[in-house]
């Protein structure tokens, strides 16, 4: 284990050097972009980053060191420091000033505060079980009405969800696939990179993703109406949001 520990304490002090003073934004985009990741509460999606990568010990089928290991890995790993770096950076790159401040008009509106609160009860890890129960014993009895499965669906496609969340699927799976690595050095080196590995595992994953997504957006916004639900499609169909999108993607992917 003191291996290990050796590799944490390397991986802070490396940290530590990455977030002292560096050439981030500044001025007006730099005050947006905080504006933006408090306002949007990117904060919160953290907790889905340290869940998908924890590895529990009833799935599992390893020693409990090993485990323990990897799971102080990912705790220390992926800190709230961290993980507000990467996002901010990656955001930096992806927006510009014009589509901060229509971000930020959007989420101080009433239906912009109220998607936020949706989507963050859906992204808690702690309702997955909620949103299971709600697509097996509702989805599977009835679907909603044409017209509104039709806006979830234009809705998915707007923000692309079945390539993200493939995306995200793929990049977790093959992340804990290299960590396992690090942690467990008997195993080897494998030698196909990550593209090549998530490249293998993207057919199977976006064989289920769309059914899967369109559960949890039923789920997500079931209480609004259809025409909240156009007013938003509407916005999410602009650069603003679809480069938001995007961005988080790249920044959560590239963490893992």
């Amino acid at each position: 284990m003191k291996g290990i520990k050796g590799r944490v304490t390397t991986f802070t002090l490396l940290l530590m050097a990455l977030l002292s003073p560096v050439a981030q934004s500044t001025g007006k985009k730099a005050v947006l972009l905080d504006e933006l990741y408090e306002q949007a509460g990117l904060y919160r999606q953290l907790a889905w980053v340290k869940a998908s990568m924890t590895l529990s010990y009833a799935d599992y089928d390893l020693p409990n060191d090993v485990l323990d290991a990897f799971n102080q890995v990912v705790t220390v790993r992926y800190s709230p420091d961290y993980f507000k770096f990467s996002m901010m950076n990656t955001l930096d790159q992806a927006l510009t000033v014009d589509e901060l401040l229509r971000l930020i008009e959007w989420y101080e509106s009433p239906l912009g505060q109220k998607i936020l609160k949706l989507e963050a009860i859906a992204n808690n890890p702690v309702n997955a079980p909620r949103i299971q129960t709600y697509i097996e014993e509702r989805l599977s009895k009835q679907l909603p009405r044409s017209s509104r499965s039709e806006l979830i669906e234009e809705l998915m496609v707007a923000l692309d969800v079945v390539e993200h969340g493939t995306e995200l699927a793929a990049t977790t799976s093959v992340g804990v696939q290299r960590l396992l690595r690090e942690i467990m050095p008997m195993l080897g080196p494998n030698s196909d990179s990550s593209q090549t590995l998530k490249a293998r595992e993207k057919p199977y994953i976006r064989r289920e993703m769309a059914e899967r997504m369109k559960g949890i957006l039923f789920y997500t916004y079931r209480t609004l109406s259809d025409q909240e639900i156009s007013r938003y499609l509407d916005f999410a169909r602009g650069s603003a949001m679809q480069n938001f999108q995007r961005g988080q993607v790249h920044a959560v992917a590239q963490m893992l």
